[in-house]
């Protein structure tokens, strides 16, 4: 089954921590598609009283440099794609000027393009610079989007498989089915189910409900039983244990449901400061965010 993605690229070294992402990850890459996305920035609007023909000019000018720009960008993308073994009919390229901030006109292409998954590379290489990637990243992250998003801040080559962190929410199964479509056909890749949970915690049956209903999830979507696998950690901290486990592990990936609503001292796990810290401190592994 296809696999549409929307990548996004702004020019920048981080952009492309997606790109080698999606190639690291999928091996069976024949039933991918990509669309790399850039949203250029609109020049300034002249007044009405302003108009005159250097000022209209000079618009044209800053239009026609942030146009280039941003087909420059797109087509080193695809130029990288279509050199490590995606065809040409699996990559398409779209540009446009920004109509909201650029969270909002990636959230909007994202519902409106119908994608799998939104892509976003990250970089992190001074706090300048990771502060203006949080301004677009964070912003995502707070708004109710369709797609699942993935955030990829200097993902490692050698990690394989999925950490799927659940709390018994709605949109922790929505993850697990997203998991489970992602991960079907990539035979490489194993599933581990991941509940935290408050130490000295007595009673599993909670526990055992969210793992079985996960795992009928990710059994619907092809994935077989031997490649799923499960854990529960005892931490008052539930993003340190979920980077802990992805750690020892060495996930390519770790998944998880924005807005929690599951049940018990932990029912609201993923709401908040969870993702914000999962988003700004996970490295090496790509972190999975559904609504």
């Amino acid at each position: 089954m296809e696999k549409h993605l929307l990548v996004t690229v702004s020019g920048e070294e981080s952009a492309m921590h997606g790109i080698r992402f999606i190639l690291n990850f999928f091996k069976n890459r024949q039933n991918l598609r990509l669309t790399l996305f850039y949203a250029a920035t609109r020049p300034p609007e002249v007044w009405e009283h302003e108009k005159n023909f250097e000022t209209l000019n000079e618009q044209r000018r800053m239009a026609d440099k942030a146009e280039a720009k941003g087909r420059k960008a797109l087509e080193e993308a695809r130029t990288h794609l279509c050199s490590l073994e995606l065809c040409e009919e699996q990559v398409d390229a779209k540009l446009m000027f920004r109509k909201d901030t650029k969270a909002m006109d990636i959230l909007r292409e994202g519902e409106e393009g119908l994608y799998d998954a939104i892509v976003l590379g990250r970089r992190g290489l001074t706090r300048i610079e990771q502060l203006v990637e949080d301004s677009v990243s964070m912003e995502i992250i707070g708004k109710q989007s369709i797609a699942p998003m993935w955030i990829c801040r200097w993902p490692e080559k050698h990690r394989q498989h999925v950490l799927l962190c659940l709390d018994g929410s709605d949109a922790s199964y929505r993850m697990a089915d997203h998991v489970g479509f992602m991960v079907a056909e990539e035979k490489h890749h194993h599933v581990r189910l991941l509940r935290v949970i408050k130490p000295g915690t007595r009673s599993h049956r909670e526990t055992e409900e969210i793992f079985s209903r996960a795992a009928e999830s990710l059994l619907e979507n092809g994935v077989e039983e031997s490649r799923i696998r499960m854990t529960v950690r005892e931490r008052n901290t539930p993003w340190r244990a979920i980077m802990e486990e992805a750690e020892d592990g060495m996930y390519a990936a770790v998944a998880l449901g924005r807005t929690g609503a599951g049940g018990g001292m932990f029912k609201r796990l993923f709401m908040g400061s969870t993702t914000i810290n999962l988003m700004r401190e996970l490295a090496g592994a790509v972190l999975w965010v559904r609504p």
